[in-house]
């Protein structure tokens, strides 16, 4: 066994060139694009279920489970084609991304950092909106992007990207303006605005209170789907509340948001991220 190994070894070390390492590396780049570009969207809880499929297909043949592995080979023929035809939209839009990238950008990616003064140029913006929107009882919903991007969430509104401000909450929240009843979405990468008047999945939890309107479902369903920070004020009260992970919180000063949100953008941040920023700070 220890000969056979050591056979095995020695064949895959005697094959190994620089055009293999090239071959690795350009894969390896290849499908953590992929990942990034489906990552936060529909695609990305499909592409969980083929590999599940892949692995049930590879395991059904080493333990000889000859029927359930024909089975299986079976949908992952068909399976792809519909997932072609149902996915179209989502793989024309990939490809005008990939046309429309420039090849330097497709490697800004890796030297992302998310610099803690943009950080707290968001929050104190959002604070002060929101303390203003909720004294005038003006209803708004801003969510925080985290890990989970919200791409699909984001191409169904106006994209703007801006930095945050308290005159540009206010201006777009205002009553009968054309994006007032959507939501503002601010991206984790940039903590800039990136689209407003966006459409949002709204909860289907039955167990909530029948006062709950439609704008805080829409700030708890989307909670529910990704790991985002849902900022709702009511139009009705006036009330501040936020929504993580599903679960709503009502009746939030604006000074434990600001802790809270803070608490909850910080935490994202890696340790070399967090590294990065050092390095900003000290040129």
């Amino acid at each position: 066994m220890l000969e056979t190994l050591k056979s095995l070894f020695y064949d895959v070390y005697n094959s190994f060139t620089i055009m293999s390492v090239i071959d690795i590396l350009l894969t390896a780049f290849l499908i953590y694009k992929i990942l990034d570009w489906i990552r936060g969207t529909q695609a990305m809880k499909v592409a969980k279920g083929v590999v599940i499929i892949l692995l049930a297909t590879q395991v059904s043949d080493w333990i000889g489970l000859i029927t359930i592995n024909y089975i299986l080979k079976n949908i992952i023929t068909v399976g792809f084609i519909a997932l072609i035809v149902m996915f179209q939209p989502e793989l024309r839009r990939g490809l005008e991304r990939i046309g429309s990238t420039k090849f330097y950008k497709l490697f800004k990616s890796f030297s992302k950092s998310n610099i803690n003064e943009d950080i707290l140029i968001a929050v104190n913006e959002t604070v002060s909106a929101v303390k203003t929107l909720s004294e005038t009882k003006t209803g708004a919903l801003i969510i925080f992007e985290r890990h989970i991007k919200l791409r699909d969430i984001i191409e169904t509104g106006v994209q703007i990207d801006a930095v945050p401000s308290k005159d540009l909450y206010i201006n777009i929240f205002t009553p009968n303006t054309p994006l007032h009843d959507g939501a503002v979405i601010i991206s984790n990468t940039t903590m800039r605005i990136a689209a407003a008047g966006c459409l949002l999945p709204l909860t289907q939890n039955k167990s909530l209170n029948t006062e709950i309107g439609t704008r805080h479902r829409a700030g708890i369903g989307v909670s529910e789907n990704s790991d985002c920070f849902s900022v709702i004020v009511s139009e009705e009260t006036g009330v501040i509340s936020y929504s993580v992970n599903g679960k709503l919180s009502r009746f939030v000063d604006p000074k434990t948001l600001k802790t809270l949100l803070m608490q909850y953008l910080e935490a994202q941040e890696t340790a070399s991220q967090k590294e990065q920023r050092k390095a900003v700070k000290e040129k």
